[in-house]
């Protein structure tokens, strides 16, 4: 841990957060007034410069950390939480975000002072004509939302049948990351525009705007099944693939007093991207690591590192704490940290020759090393495992970036429709095997597993043991053998009076 220093700050953080969720005691000024103290004990280590005690300044920023990530979470408890009547009332909000059809109705977000509500609204031409921006009256018996949707800013949740509410005809000006978000909507009111075809809308959509409204149930399965549901959730991987094209686009900024505003203009380009989508986890972490390495490069250090990772997620977590809790957050900081940690070792157990032969090798290596560091959480959310991900995300390596350049040279062509129809058509192509790949995995036998992981105990057996394994490749010492196979035993255990007992 001496090595990656940010670390050391993450880890508190992410605990104080983690605790203060679990109790919510609502303590009130107390831990600001240790906060304070414990500024106090650190200033009074820093003058004193003792080597002997340098343990009880690491034991203090620690426990620094640790309040903060407390103080943070209760913070955004009550910002979220609200004491709703227990009868019926009439309300006033503006609709935050365009109404989402379900299967029995639409879902509207709208925002009532400075708290956030989902309304249900009937299946009708007049809930389908709403817009963002519009100020709505209506009556209801608001309820408290799940804990799930707490984490995510949703203070209510209520049913409004037709009638009990009416719009004021007034339009409330839009934010920016509602403007980002209007003009998600308009882009793929242009992709219909343009030819796509409505078998390939919902996954293109997805990959390139990250809109997942679209996808059906039998799309989600079958790419679940197959290993790459990653693929439809925007994160690291499409990220970097416009990275690199953003990087290659401007490589004509070399030179010395060019190259801050090359690292400017693709930060910005990619904040601007990550507004369009929605802000998603992963697109973020994916933003503040491709800024952070751009940074490093600028300095001439390493790109890519665990001190990078870590300073992502402190940023995200001070920023916002319920990050913690999402689990597109947890999977994408997961898998890079399992990337980071695995890779060498599964790329060095094979010595490929040729070029083509190391790249083939390189990505399947990368793959095995995230899904080695995801599977605990895969098997806890979903109960699923898949058996073929690296046949899978050996062809889907090859088709994503070819989606999504292709995407942006739709975009490009548009004053062209004639060159642009033939891109169309490639893309539409394109799109369609990457639903034949998903649908032809998913089919075959034994294609996914099932398995529960016994509850949080499970998830923290199974990376100690990941942990323990990845010290004994490191340093061939037998004692870290010896506490992998305590953490196997100890997983097995948890597992067995899971099945027996619960």
């Amino acid at each position: 841990m001496k090595t990656y220093p940010i670390f050391r700050l993450a880890i508190p953080l992410a605990a104080g957060i983690f605790f203060a969720d679990i109790f919510r005691m609502h303590t009130g000024l107390w831990p600001l007034v240790a906060l304070l103290c414990l500024l106090v004990v650190l200033g009074g280590w820093i003058r004193s410069c003792s080597y002997a005690s340098r343990w009880v300044f690491g034991a203090g920023t620690a426990g620094f950390m640790f309040l903060v990530g407390w103080i943070l979470t209760e913070a955004a408890w009550r910002k979220v939480e609200v004491e709703w009547p227990s009868e019926r009332r009439a309300y006033q909000g503006v609709v935050w975000e365009s109404p989402q059809k379900k299967a029995r109705s639409y879902q509207c977000l709208l925002r009532m002072s400075d708290k956030d509500v989902w309304l249900y609204l009937p299946k009708d031409s007049l809930t389908a004509s709403l817009r963002m921006g519009d100020e709505l009256l209506f009556y209801t018996r608001m309820d408290a939302p799940k804990e799930y949707l707490y984490r995510k800013g949703v203070s209510g949740t209520a049913y409004v049948p037709a009638g009990a509410w009416r719009t004021t005809g007034q339009q409330c000006g839009l934010t920016w990351k509602q403007k980002a978000l209007l003009l998600r909507e308009r882009m793929m009111e242009k992709y219909r525009e343009w030819g796509i075809g409505k078998e390939q809308m919902p996954v293109l959509s997805a990959l390139t705007l990250g809109y997942k409204g679209e996808l059906d149930k039998e799309t989600r399965e079958a790419y679940s099944v197959a290993g790459i549901s990653h693929v439809l959730a925007l994160s690291g991987m499409h990220i970097g693939f416009i990275w690199l094209l953003l990087n290659g686009g401007l490589r004509w900024l070399m030179g010395r007093h060019w190259r801050f505003l090359r690292w400017l203009v693709v930060t910005l380009v990619l904040w601007g991207f990550a507004f369009v989508v929605g802000l998603e986890a992963s697109v973020v972490r994916a933003v503040v690591m491709c800024m952070l390495i751009g940074l490093g490069s600028l300095s001439g250090s390493k790109a890519l590192s665990m001190n990078t990772l870590a300073i992502a997620a402190l940023f995200m977590l001070l920023y916002r704490p319920f990050y913690l809790f999402d689990i597109s957050f947890q999977l994408s900081f997961v898998a890079v940290l399992s990337i980071l940690v695995f890779y060498p070792m599964f790329f060095g157990c094979l010595s490929a020759k040729g070029r083509m032969a190391r790249g083939v090798w390189g990505v399947m290596s990368v793959s095995a090393a995230a899904q080695l560091g995801t599977a605990p959480l895969v098997m806890y959310y979903f109960s699923n495992f898949s058996v073929y991900f690296l046949l899978t995300n050996l062809v889907a390596s090859l088709l994503v970036p070819v989606i999504i350049y292709v995407s942006f040279l739709m975009i490009a062509l548009a004053p062209w429709e004639g060159i642009q129809s033939v891109v169309v058509t490639v893309l539409n192509y394109s799109v369609s095997a990457l639903n034949r790949l998903a649908e032809w995995i998913a089919s075959l036998p034994y294609a996914s597993v099932s398995w529960e992981v016994p509850g949080l105990g499970g998830i923290v057996c199974f990376y100690l043991m990941l942990a323990m394994g990845w010290m004994y490749w490191k340093t061939r010492r037998r004692k870290w053998l010896i506490r992998m196979l305590a953490a196997c035993v100890c997983w097995l255990a948890l597992h067995l009076f899971h099945i027996s007992f619960l």
